[in-house]
């Protein structure tokens, strides 16, 4: 979904300007379709204009920005980024101007030097991440706190722990490192997959528009341009396709399967009680039957294992008047009400 998003989001910003490293996309070799409609004019020309939707830039840069962390954990390249730190100061080479010092940690300058104040972080100024040595492009090696963690608190600092700690795979005995170890690279093809497939689904949904220029609201000259479909169906298609997930199997077969959204370790079965991932279940959980499969449904609910009803009747007050003054008569009914349970 993020790369879906981002992919999609860059790509409508070249188009509209609102970014200056991008323009409009280039036009498509091959001749425009006719229009699905008759048009007035039956020989009316059609070219490639407009500005179109700039997905080629947009997944370049969704990929430089989020499969370089990934395949470097995939292959192995990963290793804890420390910054440098220091607190000696570093002079320039002797000329002659008085020297220039750079104060580091907040030290005190000493006397007869001119302080070099730090530049503003402009475009120039602004710090960069460092780059892959094996392939040149930017990682994300400086985010190493993502993967600090205690005893007590891993679970909720990091997805990636609470994954090694529930695998069923694992024996007990195979302490927490040791499963995080063997889970990553899996972890980061899932990741690669399922950020390929979301750009993916975004580069499918490219459609041709149109508009017709000519005298009088004729079409004798049509203007056609690439853009892409709105995000919301993107996110529908990917909402349809996770639920159909399946899992990566570490095989030579699974580079030739077909492409889908996969997943490392299944999700927990939140029908079911599960005191490791907090969940009691959907047994004896209350339902709206007339909602069907949607939320709060009974068919969504219940997990197929069907449903009970229960009638209860009660005493109400009902046909309440109001006599002057100031007195008000009730009658009393009986109402009965059905409520369902799942089994």
């Amino acid at each position: 979904m993020s790369a879906a998003a981002l992919s999609w989001s860059v790509a409508r910003a070249c188009a509209s300007g609102s970014l200056a490293a991008c323009s409009c996309a280039a036009p498509p070799r091959a001749p425009p379709r006719p229009p699905r409609q008759a048009t007035s004019e039956p020989h009316a020309r059609f070219k490639w204009g407009g500005c179109g939707d700039n997905f080629h830039w947009a997944e370049r840069f969704a990929r430089q920005f989020l499969d370089a962390h990934e395949i470097d954990i995939r292959d192995g390249n990963y290793e804890e980024y420390e910054e440098p730190t220091t607190t000696e100061l570093t002079t320039l080479e002797s000329t002659t101007a008085p020297p220039v010092v750079i104060l580091v940690d907040d030290q005190p300058a000493p006397p007869n030097f001119t302080t070099m104040t730090p530049k503003r972080k402009g475009r120039r100024g602004r710090k960069r991440l460092p780059r892959s040595p094996r392939r040149g492009r930017p990682t994300r090696k400086r985010f190493r706190e993502r993967y600090e963690y205690d005893d007590r608190g891993f679970r909720h600092r990091n997805i990636e722990y609470r994954m090694a700690a529930d695998d069923p795979r694992f024996d007990p005995q195979v302490d927490l490192q040791t499963r995080l170890e063997r889970l990553r690279p899996l972890i980061a093809s899932a990741n690669l997959m399922n950020v390929r497939f979301g750009r993916k689904t975004v580069s499918s949904s490219m459609r041709t528009k149109c508009t017709c220029h000519g005298v009088s609201g004729s079409c004798s000259v049509r203007t056609c341009w690439r853009s892409l479909a709105p995000l919301q169906r993107t996110t529908s298609e990917l909402a349809r396709e996770a639920a159909r997930a399946g899992p990566l199997r570490a095989t030579r077969r699974a580079a030739r399967a077909k492409p889908r959204l996969r997943y490392v370790t299944p999700s927990p079965d939140y029908c079911e009680p599960d005191t490791a991932a907090g969940s009691l279940g959907t047994h004896g959980r209350q339902c709206n039957v007339s909602l069907g499969n949607g939320p709060g449904g009974c068919g969504r609910l219940c997990c197929g294992r069907g449903r009970k009803a229960l009638r209860h009747s009660r005493l109400e007050r009902c046909h309440c008047r109001y006599h002057w003054c100031c007195r008000v008569d009730c009658q009393l009914c009986r109402v009965t009400s059905e409520e369902h349970y799942c089994n």
